[in-house]
């Protein structure tokens, strides 16, 4: 916990979420992309994403990857006005998105139990609705996917399917990109497509 505390929460995160008075003031901060509000939002949700994230047993570094994609997604939601402020702490938004994509991180661990589900007759014997559900929701998944650009399938392929390390792709040269930095925020921007063909469908179904 303590490496995800040092890279979002440092001594002027209380003096940064002081600018705020109220969860309107910080929502407006955000549409203007204010430092100091992204690092109050950073300080607000850090441990709720921490906490979910280890009860799906991710490690430190998938942790930190969702952390910093739920804050850019709601800061672009903010931005292009895709989210209204109702009253609700921003932070509590940010951190459902988060709730999200840890269940896309876990399903990499656990994807050798789902295939030998058949398998289990204590399992395969009693209908799991939330298991169905699931399932429908990763169907679902393929079909956004596939109406991705290559470039942005690849990405997200790389990092969640092939699971290889951003290091790594740079370093063997697998993708245009010549910095990690420049990977991840295209990445993002690819996820923030992904996310609103998914929203989209709900809004129709």
């Amino acid at each position: 916990m303590a490496r995800i505390l040092d890279n979002f929460l440092n001594r002027n995160t209380n003096k940064a979420c002081h600018q705020f008075p109220d969860a309107q003031a910080l929502v407006a901060a955000l549409k203007e992309e204010n430092a100091m509000a992204i690092r109050c939002l950073s300080s607000q949700i850090a441990g709720s994403v921490y906490r979910i994230g280890k009860n799906f047993n991710l490690v430190d570094d998938d942790i930190e990857e969702i952390h910093c994609d739920c804050i850019m997604i709601l800061v672009d939601k903010i931005r292009e006005g895709t989210y209204e402020y109702t009253g609700n702490k921003p932070a509590t938004y940010a951190i459902e998105i988060a709730k999200r994509r840890v269940f896309h991180y876990a399903r990499k661990a656990d994807h050798h139990t789902t295939d030998d589900l058949n398998l289990r007759p204590d399992t395969a014997d009693e209908p799991n609705s939330e298991a169905m559900e699931q399932l429908e929701m990763l169907k679902k998944l393929e079909e956004f996917m596939a109406q991705l650009s290559e470039k942005c399938q690849k990405l997200i392929r790389m990092k969640y399917i092939e699971e290889l390390k951003d290091k790594d792709v740079i370093e063997q040269g697998i993708s245009q990109y010549t910095t990690v930095n420049a990977l991840k925020t295209h990445r993002s921007q690819c996820m923030k497509k992904l996310v609103e063909l998914a929203e989209q469908y709900r809004l129709q179904n």
